[in-house]
């Protein structure tokens, strides 16, 4: 499964759709599992861009269950979620497109939020459908495995409970070159209207953005 995270260059970055997603101690705990949700995770083509296992604080218990702090039940949740280390991830999808096969074309791929929603499946393993995992590795609505995100904004909210990065990218180029002629290049860089163009100038500025259109006069720079 890849890891993202690091210290890579800073310079143009690009933010990334992400979910946080928790493994809870009792599955944490066991190896074996823990490595087969790991390894389903990748086969669905999510990346781990941050991880950290730890033990929940109180204060993160209560972060990030806050809807439910006033209920009976959240002593229990608190309880458990201390009872062993936590698995906490901050997922993103792998690719921006995915092959449909009724359409037989590429869509782009489903935000990591919904995707990660449905292959867990309900939150109460009782009701989640087969081959989901909570049907596969939860108990009961407690113990029922995992923790995501359920939108954009408490997934923020949550990657800063644990002192996350925001996920970030490198943007993709796309280049074709069938679009740019020789012949184009060389009157870009030579115009017969100029004596003495920078030509040097003008190829770093074809390098960095490509053809100049029409709209946008390179002349009255060089």
């Amino acid at each position: 499964l890849n890891m993202l995270g690091g210290g890579s260059a800073k310079s143009k970055l690009i933010a990334q759709p992400y979910t946080l997603f928790l493994i809870k101690p009792r599955l944490v705990i066991n190896e074996a599992k823990k490595k087969e949700i790991l390894d389903l995770l990748d086969q669905n083509e999510f990346d781990i861009f941050q991880t950290i296992q730890k033990l929940l604080t109180r204060q993160e218990i209560l972060n990030l269950y806050y809807k439910f702090r006033n209920t009976k039940f959240f002593e229990q949740i608190e309880e458990y979620l201390q009872s062993g280390e936590s698995l906490v991830m901050l997922l993103v999808n792998r690719k921006e497109e995915r092959y449909d096969e009724d359409k037989e074309e590429y869509v782009r791929m489903e935000d990591p939020i919904s995707r990660l929603k449905q292959l867990l499946g309900d939150k109460n393993p009782q009701l989640a459908e087969e081959g989901t995992l909570r049907k596969t590795y939860g108990l009961d609505l407690l113990q029922n495995g995992f923790f995501s995100s359920d939108n954009p904004r408490d997934a923020n909210r949550e990657r800063d409970i644990f002192g996350l990065p925001m996920p970030e990218k490198i943007p993709d180029f796309h280049y074709e070159r069938n679009k740019i002629l020789l012949e184009d290049l060389m009157k870009f860089l030579f115009p017969v209207h100029l004596e003495h163009s920078n030509t040097t100038g003008r190829l770093d500025i074809f390098a960095m953005y490509g053809p100049i259109v029409n709209y946008h006069s390179v002349d009255s720079c060089f």
